[in-house]
């Protein structure tokens, strides 16, 4: 089926048709390597064909497309297809076990599984693992007739290309049927997937371009997991609209996340402070690539003989894998032996920063084209390694080598990420140290958001420190509706514990569930349930009309219905001047706080409620405490008490920390009904992928009985 290169006009690629087709659109972190906006929409075209030819049909609007595909350039050509085909993106978390996967896909009733080579055995589990029973399909009837299809991997026109092929933008602006399915997290119940319409991906992505001011200057260092709203609209969409740059790296890393931030800034602080070519020195290693063990023969035996044919092995790689490793093992064999002169030594061979540089890059691209098979580390040559295989300072500069230089303006991640980087930050080398503080810096760094969880003051203090001045803005969103409230962009709108006001084009009210009256705008310090509505809201709960009904609410003023969040919210009055309107018009007034899930968070113990999250924050305070989690643990004589479960910072309290230490230290900064009167201390705190907790599992596995007879 050839090509037309024709796509409708959706917002997001008349967006994209209006860049400049020169700049960057996607770039791979370590490899370097890099795509440009005049080949995206090509690829899309190309993509949607592909697709089309695997369903054997042109019209499969409203149909759910799953896809496993790993970060990067591939992954935007593959959602941005889909969207094309005016079907519904369905992307699955590699990480997630078969059966989880099962569920989703016979749940949504997904008609097609595309994937990359690198999740092809993944998708190939899927299909053999025998599917669940009962079907949680609502269709008693549905059996599973699922298709896998492998798509090829881009490999970009190259930095020096100016030429792109031409897409016309079609006058046919009809979007209904494409959209984004993401699935909950299942915390409460079995997981439901949300179906996110095209008008509303496009107004979610508006309302952060007019708030947090995108423009194609802007570079994104993306490192989220992509079957999240964070990861897909905060981190592409919103991009993508604006005509940035996307640069993937993932998974997280903090070391490497350092080295990335410090990258552009590293040559003239090492021009200070390192002799021209000492991480170059003879006697340094090669660096380890790691590959599947079927794999492992192939490499050996071309690096050790040249050779440039592919070597028959039992592997599931195609022929033109197998010719290109074995095209990349041969210039490696090609630069060991030229460099396995006189200056070698017995603990490795001398190389030059460009041999170094480049075998790097082989290196990168070796592991590009394999598959995640059962692997093991292989030395590329004899002695290319110590003997006990550590990687030294010339390994790990030249995994970096290709590394991204152009400073990154724009970092959105979860607090577990910022908690983590601070943590690693003072051991890195000074050079690299220094470089990340001045790349983090609000002179480069223009935006650093904290989102999906609670901040912790602690944590927002530090980085402001070591970034030096650069203070993290603080948000609110979840799947059905994306960022629905935001602080502002100026420093004085980003006030601790608060996540700002409702964003463009956003509604929101406060709804005391208990006396079933929505709570008058200019009524502060009165907590009450967040209520949402606007053209950013989810349509439907796929399948499920009666969880679809249950978390909508009829309103008379004709505007829609209200989405329940199911969050519980206080609104405050703040010193100027916050609130005065400087970081844009939406920004105005008292300022929401966050007091958490009605159902996990707010705590109702004596005929008092209890904010969770208020209660962490003060606990996360104390220098004792390194995580916390404050849960709603049964009493008989309170109904609900206070329990915290802590990690300790055993540097600071080596012989523990008792309850009654716990609650001298909180008293005076929280109420007495509000300290916790359960404590326990753990090794480790369960978290998903974007640092939540899943409180109710936490409190089984905590506190084993019902009703904890500790009571204070």
């Amino acid at each position: 089926m050839a090509s037309t290169l024709t796509l409708p006009k959706f917002p997001l690629f008349d967006a994209i048709s209006r860049h400049d087709p020169n700049s960057t659109v996607v770039a791979h972190c370590l490899s370097g390597r890099s795509f440009k906006y005049g080949e995206l929409l090509p690829d899309v075209c190309r993509a949607r064909d592909k697709i089309y030819e695997a369903a054997g049909k042109t019209d499969i609007r409203g149909e759910r497309i799953a896809f496993l595909v790993e970060n990067s350039y591939d992954y935007v050509v593959t959602f941005l297809a889909i969207l094309a085909s005016r079907a519904i993106a369905l992307p699955l978390s590699p990480p997630f076990p078969a059966p989880e996967l099962q569920y989703i896909l016979t749940q949504s009733q997904a008609s097609l599984l595309l994937h990359s080579a690198k999740f092809a055995s993944k998708a190939k589990e899927v299909l053999i693992t025998p599917w669940p029973e009962p079907s949680p399909n609502t269709d008693p009837e549905f059996k599973p007739t699922l298709k896998a299809v492998e798509l090829p991997k881009h490999l970009g026109l190259g930095r020096d290309n100016t030429i792109f092929d031409t897409v016309t933008i079609a006058d046919d602006a009809e979007t209904e049927g494409a959209g984004m399915m993401l699935y909950t997290s299942g915390t409460t119940a079995r997981p439901k997937g949300v179906l996110i319409p095209e008008t509303a991906l496009t107004a979610q992505g508006r309302a952060l371009i007019e708030a947090w001011k995108y423009t194609p200057e802007d570079r994104l260092l993306h490192i989220l997991p992509l079957h999240h709203i964070h990861g897909t609209v905060n981190a592409i969409i919103t991009p993508l609209f604006a005509g940035s740059a996307i640069e993937f790296l993932f998974p997280f890393n903090a070391d490497t996340v350092w080295r990335r931030f410090a990258n552009p800034f590293l040559e003239s602080l090492k021009a200070d402070t390192i002799p021209n070519g000492a991480l170059n020195a003879p006697g340094k290693g090669l660096p380890y690539i790691s590959l599947p063990s079927t794999l492992s023969r192939t490499v050996s035996e071309a690096c050790s003989t040249g050779a440039t044919t592919p070597v028959s092995i039992d592997t599931a790689l195609s022929p033109s894998d197998m010719s290109r490793i074995s095209q990349i093992a041969a210039e490696l064999y090609g630069i060991i032996r030229l460099a396995s002169g006189p200056n070698s030594t017995p603990d490795g061979v001398a190389l030059s920063p460009q041999e170094t540089a480049r075998i790097g890059q082989l290196a990168v691209d070796l592991n590009e084209v394999v598959r995640p098979q059962a692997t093991r580390s292989i030395p590329l040559s004899s002695g290319a390694t110590d003997v006990n295989g550590n990687v030294n300072n010339a390994v790990s500069e030249g995994k970096f080598a290709n590394m991204c230089k152009d400073k990154i303006t724009f970092f959105t991640v979860v607090p577990t990420v910022y908690t983590r980087l601070l943590s690693t930050h003072k051991a890195l080398s000074p050079e690299i140290a220094e470089a990340g503080c001045i790349a983090t810096s609000p002179e480069h760094m223009r935006v650093a958001i904290s989102g999906s969880a609670a901040l912790p003051t602690p944590v927002k203090r530090a980085w402001k420190d070591l970034s030096r001045g650069n203070v993290l803005l603080e948000r609110y969103g979840m799947t059905e509706v994306g960022m629905a409230l935001s602080c502002g962009l100026e420093f004085e709108d980003r006030v601790d514990g608060s996540v700002g006001w409702p964003l463009p084009g956003v509604e929101a009210r406060l709804f005391d569930t208990d006396t079933n009256e929505i709570i008058p705008p200019d009524v502060v310090e009165r907590s009450g349930e967040i209520q949402l509505r606007g053209a950013n809201i989810f349509r439907e709960y796929w399948a499920n009309p009666t969880a679809t009904a249950k978390e909508f609410l009829s309103a008379d003023d004709g505007k829609g219905p209200w989405f329940k969040t199911g969050d519980v919210a206080v609104r405050r009055n703040v010193p100027a001047p916050a609130g005065s309107g400087t970081s844009g018009d939406w920004a105005k007034g008292p300022m929401y706080f966050i007091l958490g899930r009605q159902s996990a968070d707010i705590i109702k113990s004596g005929g008092e409620k209890v904010s969770a999250l208020e209660v962490e924050r003060e606990l996360l305070s104390l220098p004792e405490v390194l995580e916390a989690a404050v849960l709603a643990v049964p009493s008989g004589k309170w109904g609900q008490k206070v329990g915290a479960v802590t990690i300790l910072d055993r540097t600071i309290c080596p012989d523990g920390w008792k309850p009654m230490d716990m609650r001298r230290a909180l008293k005076g900064r929280l109420a007495n009904y509000k300290i916790p009167q359960v404590l326990r201390v753990v090794d480790h705190i369960p978290r998903n992928a974007m640092g939540k907790i899943n409180k109710k599992n936490l409190l089984r596995q905590v506190f084993l009985d019902d009703f904890s007879g500790d009571e204070m």
